[in-house]
């Protein structure tokens, strides 16, 4: 072997132990799966938009090269005792809108209840975030959101009284240079629903998941590849100041607020199986979901597996002593119960 591949093969093993976290013990040997579409990523509880409680969860092919196949958003009644899916039916969309859902947020405004999701178009090569009211059985279209800086979003958050931020994960999307070598090309970017946009922060290493505190005062953010989660606060006018790091968190993903007013957040301890599994879902990724005490900033892991029960996850929310799990690319979320005692860190 030259020297230049010793060199080489040297900074992939500093690489690969460095995005490298140790995982914790199986916590739950009992789990259910909840069939969905492919690609489960994101899930919310729906309490506003009818009568009973619900989950949401964003669907879509995320290993698939075919750009024809699009997404979802499917409906999980809470209340039923068989736990079963189902696709919203989409109305009033423009006939060139593609649908390939990522992250998402629910929101009340003005008396109606809004769903933001993400989307992304990889052929044309353009991102949006689209609006939606939302009824008990369908979504109905209200507007496109698109504009240059927002070149690779990932998740977002919206306002009560309008205007909407997104994490930008990447400078160059699907750059795997950049994930590897934790390179802080992303960003937030804030959109006021009136035409104007702003990047608010940037210098991250993979924003990811996104959360606004219930009178919009804080906005808190997982970093992926910064192994952290900051928090800033937010303006009148929407731009981020006084960015300050809440606790480390390595392989951070999206944020939900838990029944015990934590925060929610599952990571990817380990980058390279997570990148293996992208490829080949044989291929297991290791599964922790941490909750976070923003008071003092500790985290406890409330769920950790090897990757078997679930790989990549990606959201969970918590509702009546039950975490669901959600993932980046299988096509089920998985139901446990919590347990009562978690494991500090």
């Amino acid at each position: 072997m030259s020297h230049c591949m010793h060199y080489l093969a040297f900074i992939f093993l500093i690489i690969l132990n460095a995005s490298c976290a140790s995982v914790p013990k199986n916590t739950h040997s009992i789990s259910e799966r909840i069939a969905t579409g492919p690609g489960a990523e994101d899930v919310l509880i729906d309490t506003i938009s009818c009568k009973y409680p619900r989950l949401l969860v964003s669907c879509a092919d995320r290993r698939s090269k075919d750009s024809i196949l699009s997404g979802d958003i499917y409906a999980i009644d809470l209340e039923k005792d068989s736990l079963t899916s189902y696709p919203l039916i989409r109305t009033n969309e423009p006939d060139s809108l593609f649908f390939h859902p990522h992250g998402f947020d629910l929101v009340r405004q003005k008396g109606n209840v809004y769903l933001f999701v993400v989307s992304h178009d990889d052929k044309k090569g353009k991102h949006y975030v689209y609006k939606y009211e939302v009824h008990a059985t369908s979504l109905k279209f209200v507007a496109a959101y698109q504009n240059s800086i927002m070149n690779s979003p990932n998740t977002v958050v919206a306002l009560k009284n309008g205007g909407f931020y997104a994490s930008i994960d990447q400078g160059k999307r699907g750059n795997k240079t950049a994930l590897f070598f934790k390179a802080k090309t992303g960003s937030i970017v804030f959109c006021n629903e009136q035409g104007g946009w702003a990047r608010v922060a940037d210098k991250l290493a993979y924003p990811n998941g996104l959360y606004i505190t219930s009178k919009e005062r804080y906005l808190y953010t997982a970093t992926t590849r910064q192994h952290t989660v900051f928090k800033y606060n937010i303006k009148a006018d929407g731009n981020l100041i006084n960015r300050e790091k809440v606790t480390k968190l390595v392989g951070g993903d999206n944020i939900r607020l838990g029944e015990n007013k934590e925060l929610l957040i599952p990571a990817h301890p380990k980058i390279f199986k997570f990148v293996g599994h992208s490829n080949d879902s044989t291929k297991v990724s290791p599964s922790i979901v941490y909750s976070l005490n923003t008071t003092n900033g500790t985290t406890e892991v409330v769920y950790a597996n090897d990757g078997r029960q679930i790989s990549a996850p990606s959201t969970s929310v918590s509702y009546k002593g039950y975490l669901y799990i959600g993932q980046v690319f299988q096509p089920y979320i998985l139901r446990v119960k919590r347990n009562k005692k978690a494991a500090k860190q």
